[in-house]
């Protein structure tokens, strides 16, 4: 995952690698669990811990596209990751 991203945050494309040591960067459920998301790989994507707090539970393009950092090919980006991660590792 982290890699199909570059090492980036989903949501705004900046850098999130390195040692993580500030704990910047965490996971996020596209569609969270409290929606009835899925602990799942396709529906994971990484994200700055800030960014997660802000979403939350809501409904991802909606406040996705409410940020000032919402860019369309990124959008397009977690879309084709949701298709390829779940057609490469659902079971």
């Amino acid at each position: 995952m982290m890699n199909f991203f570059d090492w980036k945050c989903a949501y705004s494309g900046e850098y999130i690698g390195g040692d993580n040591k500030d704990k910047k960067r965490t996971i996020d459920h596209i569609v969270a669990l409290d929606n009835g998301g899925e602990h799942e790989i396709w529906n994971c994507v990484p994200m700055f811990k800030s960014y997660n707090i802000s979403k939350h539970a809501n409904n991802m393009l909606e406040w996705y596209l409410q940020q000032e950092y919402f860019d369309i090919d990124r959008l397009t980006k977690i879309y084709e990751w949701r298709i390829y991660a779940y057609w490469k590792w659902k079971e």
